[in-house]
């Protein structure tokens, strides 16, 4: 685990923010960066979608700067009052569980899965755990602000010379997952339909069956920066290409699947992504976990009820 990506787009008159992050005690980290860089306002946040690891700073800026402005997508305003809550509560329930089980697994030298735990599991098991801890602590408690500006489609801002394009290209890690365009710049913020080193894929949250031609889309604008929902910043487009090879699979193996009268139990046999996980994971453990756990699992199981409506 990794908290999200922000972005400070520091203009001529004011800062424009992409997304914040699981606690405010990290958004107050990157709050007191920026005051480093500039003294300008922060005007706008916007949150590229409704997961908690996006938006809960977003008060440390509504308390930093009482009129700023919150953008997201229409959907969010829907979400987060209702089921955005229910999901919420079921994290902060199990996530000490979940706490507990890493903290054994360091201690008793083991892995998740039972076997002698590798430095780099060790590394990352550490880390999940003072990122939860501090979700815990502060995450849990840490108000849901709802958008004061929502879209569907597209808004630009124009800031000087600068030209800000927040778009909705289509469904993928959410139904409303919006990316932020810096033209000028050839800057392409994605949230987390972009997700290094393996993807975030939430069943029923995700869209599969759309997810790769919004990838196609993404590519469209020729980005030569991207800066994915995590992880590092990319000069180029071939994990792009790979994420687009991956969901189009998905969606193809699970229709034939159902083609064929198989049960979801059936087709998550049938469907064979190991070609894709040894791309994404080649010979790290953790990484083949997190395949397992965020795309196999979900994936076949978001694709395979959206071509047969059966879960």
């Amino acid at each position: 685990m990794v908290d999200a990506n922000d972005v400070l787009i520091i203009n001529d008159n004011d800062v424009v923010v992409v997304d914040t992050n699981g606690a405010p005690a990290i958004t107050r980290e990157v709050l007191a960066e920026l005051k480093k860089l500039t003294n300008k306002p922060v005007r706008y946040v916007i949150n590229t979608h409704w997961h908690d690891d996006h938006i809960r700073g977003n008060d440390v800026y509504r308390e930093a700067f009482p009129g700023v402005e919150f953008i997201a997508h229409a959907a969010m305003r829907d979400y987060m009052p209702g089921q955005g809550e229910i999901n919420r509560r079921n994290f902060l329930e199990g996530a000490p569980r979940f706490l507990e089980d890493l903290k054994r697994a360091v201690a008793n030298g083991k892995s998740l899965t039972g076997s002698d735990i590798t430095p780099e599991e060790r590394a990352s098991h550490q880390s999940d755990i003072r990122l939860v801890e501090l979700v815990l602590s502060e995450g849990s408690k840490a108000p849901a602000i709802l958008p004061t500006i929502s879209i569907t489609e597209r808004l630009t801002l124009h800031r000087g010379k600068r030209i800000i394009d927040i778009r909705y290209l289509g469904s993928g890690h959410t139904a409303g997952d919006l990316v932020i365009h810096l033209p000028n710049e050839g800057i392409l913020i994605t949230g987390d339909l972009v997700v290094w080193p393996v993807p975030l894929v939430g069943n029923p949250q995700s869209r599969i069956g759309d997810w790769a031609s919004t990838i196609e889309k993404l590519l469209a604008l020729r980005p030569t920066i991207i800066v994915p929902g995590h992880g590092p910043v990319m000069r180029d487009d071939s994990y792009l290409i790979l994420l687009a090879e991956l969901f189009t699979s998905v969606k193809k193996q699970a229709a034939a699947a159902a083609a064929r009268g198989e049960t979801l139990e059936e087709a998550r046999k049938s469907i064979n992504l190991e070609e894709f996980r040894k791309r994404f994971s080649g010979d790290s453990k953790i990484r083949k976990l997190l395949f397992q756990a965020y795309v196999a699992g979900p994936a076949v199981e978001a694709a395979y009820r959206e071509v047969t409506g059966k879960h």
